[in-house]
Parts: structure tokens; C-alpha cells; sequence
């Protein structure tokens, strides 16, 4: 197969091999590969057969007089071999997906982290929508933390992604099982969620964001931080010269900021974008992350939105950028300190991510009050025209008929960060609702009973989270 020569085993050892990882080869293939599943996907789905497994079997007989269809089947065994556990094509995986809701990832160490998420849904948010727990095992998330995350609310799935996904070709860990598990959960669409993220309207809302709605897929921005830092613009346009609009106003490309992405709460459609999710899975793969797209960014945060780039699917991002919710800096009443900050495309507060304490990077896990927030901006009309990019520089300036950067006329920064106290200052603070507060500073006191049944646990008691009134603690 000429489109992609290099090509590597189940649990190959390719730090020894690292010429077998071409990401700019890889796009080419995966846009290939992209076309060709629209091109299949119809053929598959008219043929005649009891069950998915009967139409494979048809579909692998056919390719051998249809040579486009062979040429596919080997194309995707070897670009995404994990998603043929106990099955020959993707399609069969797909059709699997149904409805909408909310998937989490939890090992033993995050156990009281999504206990407390998925109780604040429940128990205070009232929301409906169902949720899947996944997990890489039982050595990862003990039997009984199962148990307990299935017995404490309704409708609660835990699921183990190696039974659904090849782990001997994901070799998963950390923040790679992410989207992962978003391809193996049986929700069409699909709103990943961490472990330590919290909400203060109901997450259904977001299904019916006008970002979301037009693209299939939404991702939010991250904080603005590390201006002229990283090399992920020389990066991302080494690996596939035909990028999206977006890229060029985005604040990496500008070098205004190390980070775009902030994956805390991801949205996917699965039905329309599903080879979209499936190149952001391959950037997570194994191989594909230790040699490369880790070392390019800050873990699986930009898989997302390159991964789109790469294979040419369209996305959309919220409006804002990271703000923050907590209390005043005692120093400067003008600064907000706590966890990083959402609004929704109305721009009031929507989720945080980063947990309940004031700064837990730096140590400091005394519980944050939650009583005012700062949003992050992104809203000036001159975003898209500073850079700190000596090329791009030049062509906004010819553009505008204009000599030089300070005659540019800009409005006001956007707030910026404190990172090593994580406070923001620089823009209005204003003030949660008292709904906000009473919700916020509420899951404090489902965080101290899952802390305390988590100790239990720890110590080999038996607990029934079913003995908790989730409703008032």
C-alpha cells in the first residue's frame, strides 16, 4: 500500500523504530481514507444480511472483485487497527450509536473526583441525561468503585474500553483514553466530560448550541497563556498545508498563546463526524502520542482540533476563552482566583474545570468559596489581526495600508493570568447568581462524603453510597 508505507504491529516497541510515525503521511491517508468511508459506508448499509457480522463477511467477499473497497479495508486496518476488536470494519462499531449523553473516565485515583461530577448532575442539576463511566479495567477501577458508581443514581453505565477497543494497539493511559472512550460509548451524541469538571446549567443545553448545531462538533477554548511559546503552528502546518480558516486567527498560530484547546467538555456527533473522532483517537494512539503529538502539545488538548484539521472535518469553538469562578484576591479586589471558567455562546457561566480546591497545582487544597467569576474575553474585533508572527505581522500591516504594528489601532487586552496563583485579572468581576453560589458552593458538601466514602474504600470497608440523602449533604 503505497499510501502508507510505514505501518507498525500490536504492542511493537516503536520508540525503536520512530521513522514508522509520519503524521504529515498520515493526513494524506486519513483524508483518503475519509473519502473512501462515504465512498463504502452506503454500500454497506444496503447490504442484505441477519446482522452486522453477516454484512461484514458480504462486505469482505465483495472486495475481493471491488478493488476500491479492498483498498479501503486495508487502509483502515492499518491506520486504526484498535477499532476492530471482534469486528472487520468500523461501520459495524458505528451503527451501535444511539441517543445522546455524557461520558466520564475514571481510574481508582479519580474515583471521588466523578463521584462528586456525577452526583452535582443528579442530585442538584437535576439532569436527565444518561452517563457512561469508562475505565481501562479492573486494575485500573477496583470492582467495588464500580459497584458503587452504578448503585449511587440512576442510570449510570461503567464500562471497561479494552472490551470494545484493542488495547494491544492503544496501549492506553492517562489522558489518552479520552476520546477512546468517546468512540466506544454507545451514545451517538456524545459529550465527554472530566472527572473534575462541574456544571451550573444542565449539560443538555449544549446540544442545542448554535456551534454545536452547525458543525457536529464543539470544543472550548483554553486560557491565554505563554505568549511566542510552543511549536505547535510550525508543527500543524508541516503535517497538512491545507488548513481551515480558522487556524490562522487562531491564538497559537498568532503566538499569543501556547494553548487553544481546553478539553475538559468535549462535543461530537458521532453520526456526522465520525472519522473526524476517529483521527483524534489516532493522534492518541500509543506511538502517535509518546513520539510525537505529546511532545508537540500539552497532552490530548489539541488532538482535537488538529486531529479535525488533519482529516478536514468541520468544528466549532465556544466564543470565549478561559475565564475563572471563585473568590477576590485578597491583595487586589480587581482579581478573580480559583478554577478555570466557561460561559456559554450567551456568555453566563456554564461549567469549570479543575476541581473545588483553590489552586490544587500549587498544593493548596483548602475548599474555593464560590461567589464571583471573570471571563477570559476573546470578543475584540482585533484578535484576528494581531500577531506576534514577524511574517503574518507584515501582511496585516500591508493589508491595511499601514507601516507599522503601532499604528494598529486595538482595543482593549483581555484579562490576563496569574497562572502560578491561577487568578485573572484585567476585566469586570462580577458577581454568580445566588442560584450559582448555592449550587457551586453545594458541591463542596457532596466532595466531603465522596472524600470520606473514598477513604472508607481505601481502608477495605464496605460502602453503600444508596445511605447518603445526595440531595441535601
Amino acid at each position: 500500500m503505497q499510501m502508507l508505507k510505514l505501518d507498525y504491529a500490536k504492542n511493537e516497541k516503536v520508540d525503536e523504530h520512530k521513522e514508522k510515525i509520519n503524521f504529515a503521511e498520515l493526513a494524506r491517508a486519513e483524508r483518503l481514507y475519509k473519502g473512501l468511508w462515504n465512498y463504502v459506508h452506503p454500500i454497506f448499509q444496503g447490504l442484505s444480511g441477519r446482522d452486522d457480522n453477516e454484512r461484514e463477511k458480504a462486505l469482505v467477499e465483495m472486495a475481493k472483485t471491488r478493488p476500491e473497497i479492498d483498498y479501503f479495508l486495508r487502509l483502515e486496518k492499518r491506520l486504526f487497527p484498535w477499532a476492530h476488536l471482534n469486528r472487520q470494519t468500523s461501520f459495524s462499531l458505528q451503527r451501535t450509536f444511539k441517543g445522546r449523553g455524557l461520558v466520564f473516565c475514571a481510574g481508582n485515583g479519580q474515583f471521588e473526583f466523578v463521584v462528586t461530577a456525577i452526583q452535582a448532575l443528579r442530585s442538584r442539576l437535576k439532569s436527565q441525561l444518561p452517563i457512561q463511566v469508562f475505565h481501562m479495567g479492573d486494575s485500573d477501577l477496583s470492582p467495588d468503585r464500580q459497584q458503587y458508581l452504578k448503585d449511587m443514581t440512576s442510570n449510570v453505565e461503567v464500562m471497561d474500553v479494552t472490551q470494545i477497543l484493542d488495547n494491544g494497539y492503544m496501549q492506553l493511559g492517562g489522558w489518552a483514553i479520552k476520546p477512546f472512550a468517546m468512540l466506544a460509548s454507545r451514545f451517538e451524541e456524545v459529550m465527554f466530560v472530566d472527572a473534575d469538571a462541574y456544571f451550573l446549567q444542565d449539560p443538555v443545553v449544549l446540544f442545542d448550541d448554535p456551534g454545536y448545531q452547525a458543525t457536529g462538533a464543539l470544543f472550548f477554548y483554553d486560557r491565554t497563556l505563554f505568549a511566542r511559546y510552543g511549536s505547535g503552528a510550525e508543527w500543524l502546518r508541516s503535517v497538512t498545508p491545507l488548513l481551515s480558516s480558522f487556524v490562522p486567527m487562531s491564538r497559537m498560530f498568532r503566538w499569543v498563546s501556547a494553548h487553544e484547546q481546553e478539553s475538559g467538555v468535549v462535543m461530537i456527533n458521532k453520526r456526522t463526524r465520525f472519522t473526524g473522532l476517529m483521527a483524534v483517537c489516532k493522534s492518541n494512539g500509543k506511538w502517535e502520542r509518546d513520539l510525537v503529538s505529546y511532545r508537540v502539545f500539552h497532552g490530548d488538548k489539541e488532538t482535537f482540533w488538529t486531529g479535525f484539521e488533519m482529516i478536514q472535518e468541520p468544528y466549532a469553538f465556544m466564543r470565549n476563552y478561559g475565564g475563572v469562578i471563585g473568590e477576590l484576591r485578597p491583595d487586589n479586589q480587581n482579581s478573580v482566583c480559583g478554577a478555570q471558567l466557561h460561559e456559554d455562546h450567551k456568555g453566563r457561566p456554564l461549567w469549570w474545570n479543575g476541581g473545588l480546591y483553590r489552586n490544587k497545582n500549587e498544593g493548596i487544597t483548602r475548599y474555593l468559596t464560590f461567589d464571583y467569576w471573570m471571563t477570559g474575553g476573546g470578543h475584540q474585533k482585533h484578535r484576528e489581526r494581531f500577531t506576534y508572527d514577524e511574517e503574518g505581522m507584515k501582511k496585516v500591516l500591508q493589508d491595511l495600508g499601514l507601516s507599522s504594528e503601532y499604528q494598529l489601532q486595538l482595543e482593549a487586552k483581555d484579562a490576563e493570568w496569574d497562572f502560578k496563583e491561577s487568578c485573572l485579572a484585567g476585566a469586570k468581576v462580577n458577581t454568580l447568581s445566588q442560584r450559582e453560589k448555592k449550587l457551586a458552593n453545594g458541591y463542596v458538601g457532596i466532595d466531603k462524603v465522596a472524600r470520606e466514602d473514598a477513604k472508607k474504600m481505601n481502608e477495605g470497608k464496605k460502602v453503600d453510597p444508596k445511605s447518603h440523602n445526595w440531595d441535601t449533604v
